[in-house]
């Protein structure tokens, strides 16, 4: 293991001031960012790439927004959809499935019902909420914890419930890669990952979109089985380690 590829709960914070300014402002703008964070605007457009991953944002022209609130959960379209029907096909009837945080965990979760005999864990208040608005929703359970910026919950508590459970499928949708490694936004979020990983019959990556700068190591990329990915996401290192150690890679097109 590499270890920190830079320090996780700087970017954690950072990111969470970005997250509580958008709140309280309705727009931020890159530059202002960059002045009241003391970072780099690089820096903060990356972080805002991030943060729309996670679904927490919407990129604007030099700035971000708030996503659209709504009664109803938005359907979910474009590589994130895509790669959630691929992934669809990998789930056994009747297995129990853990979805990570992120925009293809909330379409795969909008996907199964209760005719798909799926146990769904999560630790994502996305995932969860886009699971229960399902017409007939199948069994969703959401791990405890501190749940932070991300609506994500973390920590000592969701750590241990993870470790505590067995889920079939694991489908981790890492916000970069380092190296062999799968890298998450902060520790304890990646200390999650890990435990998750751990417990799962068969780890699935996914993967509609990546950025490594300031994030953490949490899952070994030789734990992956399958990973199902847009074009272009992986480069061919990374392609080149996963065909060594047998492990299938699916690009889907958005």
């Amino acid at each position: 293991m590499s270890g920190v590829v830079l320090s996780g709960s700087a970017v954690a914070e950072r990111r969470g001031r970005i997250v509580t300014a958008l709140a309280s402002a309705g727009r931020v703008d890159v530059g202002e960012l960059a002045t009241a964070l003391g970072v780099a605007e690089e820096t903060v457009r990356r972080d805002l790439r991030a943060l729309e991953t996670e679904g927490l944002l919407r990129r604007a022209h030099g700035g971000a927004i708030p996503v659209e609130a709504g009664v109803e959960h938005p359907e979910p379209d474009g590589a994130p959809r895509a790669i959630a029907e691929s992934v669809r096909e990998l789930v056994p009837i009747g297995s129990s499935l853990y979805l990570d945080a992120g925009p293809v965990g909330e379409a795969l979760a909008g996907m199964l019902d209760v005719t798909s005999g799926v146990r769904i864990v999560t630790a994502s208040v996305a995932v969860a909420l886009a699971a229960a608005l399902v017409p007939e929703p199948t069994e969703t359970h959401l791990l405890g914890g501190a749940v932070g910026a991300a609506a994500t919950a973390s920590g000592h508590w969701t750590r241990e419930l993870a470790r505590s459970v067995h889920v079939d499928v694991a489908v981790l949708e890492p916000l970069g890669l380092g190296g062999v490694e799968l890298l998450a936004a902060d520790p304890d979020r990646a200390a999650v990952t890990a435990a998750i990983a751990s417990v799962a019959g068969t780890v699935v990556m996914v993967m509609a979109a990546r950025s490594d700068d300031g994030l953490v190591v949490s899952v070994g990329l030789d734990r992956v089985a399958h990973a199902v990915v847009v074009p272009g996401v992986l480069d061919t290192a990374v392609l080149r380690l996963l065909a060594e150690q047998g492990t299938p890679v699916t690009e889907v097109a958005a």
